[in-house]
């Protein structure tokens, strides 16, 4: 089980909480394909601000009753997945 209430045709769709093309946008559209690292954020997504961005998304999804959970993987890794 992956903690999700919704499936993600039924989550609200990244166009409609973002522009187009921003780092929010681009970290939802990554998150909705599953768990992502902020090494992965950054190396991969070219996003510097992973902690910044995930509370943006966090934010913007609160009111679905959603959440971006974040989990410590050893010192400085972290692990990111959509919750609701």
């Amino acid at each position: 089980m992956n903690g999700s209430l919704f499936t993600n045709a039924q989550r609200p769709r990244p166009d409609a909480l973002f522009t187009p093309g921003t780092q929010n946008e681009r970290l939802y559209r990554r998150l909705l394909e599953g768990p992502v690292t902020n090494a992965e954020i950054v190396r991969e997504m070219g996003i510097f601000n992973s902690t910044g961005r995930s509370s943006d998304v966090r934010k913007a999804l609160k009111p679905y009753l959603m959440d971006v959970e974040a989990r410590r993987i050893v010192k400085g890794l972290w692990q990111y997945r959509l919750r609701g």
